[in-house]
């Protein structure tokens, strides 16, 4: 039997990929789900013709948002993506966002659903190449599904499917782009490419006749189901006689022996201790998870290894001009653009920005920040409303503060986690601003600076490298089927096997690396018996 442990983004991927192979595999996870009084809310939001707001009312929940962003993302008003992590797996985390996830679907529960795959050059750190992830690009987009809106950045960054979506951009994207398209020449001699984002939403309403019907709940959670979650993967993957699927294991470290391998695990309800044996162990438990599991599993106490982080940062654009009535516009309101900058005087690599049109969590920020007075500013608020863009931000990791992870003993014990300083990078990010201002005539907004938010580390979500890819592993590292160093039959299928974490959407290069492993993983064992006859 193969175990994959996760059923995040990676372990669906791996899953499928294995599945497909006609291998037989059990997939093991904690699988927290959605609480049954939300269930139920939005089964009858669901089977409404209309939306109900009092039910819409009952999924926004009570976010905590200020103009500086969202404390953390709810997924209709719901925090149970992140539920029961510390009682499981003790966590210490200083001056870090630390999202460990214990759901099924991993943190594709509460994502933002927005796809990109890597650039050659800011992966050439690592031991495989573009090239070799490029038919697994195809492979996942054949399963989860994108949609696009008009794509001129495809040139740099390909779509790697003939199936892509195309969705409907709101008034200020529109907008926005078309200015940027009049400007198009002169941004790019400065090094600024722009395009639609990319998202990995159902827009088409198929023969089931089911497709976004841009409510501009996105931020809250799809109503109807239409942005991707890993758990839909599962539920096709529950279809195959070769997949089982075991909810409530948590698994706290791996053994490999001669003839096979051991997960030593407990229930996640009854706290009763359960081994597994089988021939093969996939960990995909994201890379905070993985981490942990791996060095338990060493009993490498103490010991500090690195995880790495693109670097988040949250800005705003004032238009030049307004958009009409963007609060009753039908929209959706993940990213509705990317901006890419190749700018070697900011950073060797690509930096990464999304850019997001007007949402309800507007409401919620000013009227947090203005409290009692919000009404007396209810017109020019209007006005600012409608010329606002909200922009996500993301550094290459080298360029990015690391965080240093060590396991103290106990049962369990407790992961520590602390922010290694880095003084360069609010320079760096705010040459970025410094670049899009020497640019905003072109692109017709203004980047209000003032009140730049730069994230903490491991904000982005974007983690992973404690555990590197390498041609030749050391202590710590893994081989290019994500082998840790002196094992043959364990492999790492998350990002925690990323040498590095270039600035551009992390999820899709995610889930082609474990897909790739799982397909691929046996190439070196089939040479070996070939060679010696065996």
């Amino acid at each position: 039997m193969i175990y994959v442990v996760g059923s995040g983004p990676a372990g669906v991927a791996c899953a499928y990929a294995l599945v497909k192979k006609g291998l037989n595999v059990t997939m093991l996870d904690a699988g927290i789900e959605l609480e049954p009084e939300k269930v139920r809310v939005l089964e009858r939001l669901q089977r409404s013709k209309q939306l109900d707001l009092h039910l819409v009312e009952k999924i926004k929940g009570n976010k905590q948002v200020t103009i500086k962003g969202v404390s953390q993302k709810l997924v209709y008003g719901s925090n149970y993506p992140y539920k029961e992590v510390n009682k499981h797996m003790p966590l210490s985390a200083e001056g870090i966002v630390a999202n460990p996830s214990f759901a099924k679907g991993g943190l594709t529960t509460v994502w933002g659903a927005a796809v990109m795959p890597y650039l050659s050059d800011d992966i050439k750190d690592w031991p495989i190449s573009i090239e070799d992830l490029s038919p697994y690009y195809t492979a996942v987009l054949d399963f989860m599904k994108i949609g696009v809106g008009k794509d001129s950045l495809k040139s740099l960054f390909p779509v790697y499917t003939k199936q892509a979506q195309y969705f409907q951009y709101s008034q200020q994207a529109s907008m926005l782009l078309k200015d940027l398209e009049q400007n198009k020449e002169q941004l790019n001699t400065a090094g600024i490419y722009f395009g639609s984002s990319r998202l990995a939403v159902k827009f088409s309403h198929d023969k089931d006749n089911t497709g976004c019907i841009y409510c501009g709940l996105c931020l809250h959670g799809c109503p109807y189901k239409f942005i991707y979650n890993s758990a839909f993967t599962l539920e096709e993957l529950n279809k195959y006689k070769n997949f089982n699927y075991k909810n409530n294991i948590i698994v706290e470290k791996v053994a490999e022996h001669k003839k096979d391998v051991e997960i030593l695990a407990h229930h996640r309800i009854t706290n009763r201790k359960i081994i597994f044996k089988g021939s093969k162990i996939f960990l995909a438990c994201g890379a905070i998870t993985t981490t942990r599991i791996m060095l338990e599993s060493m009993n490498a106490y103490n010991e500090d290894v690195v995880l790495k982080d693109s670097q988040y940062f949250l800005f705003h654009l004032l238009r030049y001009r307004s958009a009409a009535d963007v609060t009753k516009e039908s929209l959706h309101t993940l990213a509705q653009l990317y901006i890419e900058i190749f700018d070697k005087k900011i950073d060797n690599n690509s930096v990464h920005l999304q850019l997001y049109t007007y949402s309800d969590l507007y409401e919620t920020a000013l009227k947090s920040m203005l409290k009692s007075m919000y009404g007396i500013f209810k017109k020019p608020l209007s006005a600012l409303k409608s010329r606002l863009i909200i922009g996500q931000g993301y550094i290459h990791s080298n360029s990015s503060p690391t965080i240093s992870v060590k396991l103290e003993k106990g049962a369990p014990g407790k992961l520590i986690m602390e922010k290694n300083e880095d003084k360069h990078i609010s320079s760096k990010i705010k040459d970025v601003m410094e670049k899009l201002f020497e640019n905003s005539r072109y692109i017709k907004a203004i980047p209000l600076t003032p009140i730049l938010k730069i994230g903490k580390p491991g904000e982005s979500n974007h983690l992973g490298g404690s555990f590197p890819m390498s041609k030749s592993p050391k202590i710590f590292q893994t081989d290019i089927y994500g082998r840790p160093f002196g094992y043959k039959h364990i492999h790492i299928v998350d990002a925690t096997v990323f040498p590095s974490i270039p600035a551009q959407t992390i999820t899709l290069t995610v889930m082609a690396n474990a897909y790739r492993i799982a397909d691929t993983f046996d190439v070196a064992e089939r040479q070996k018996k070939k060679l010696f006859g065996k």
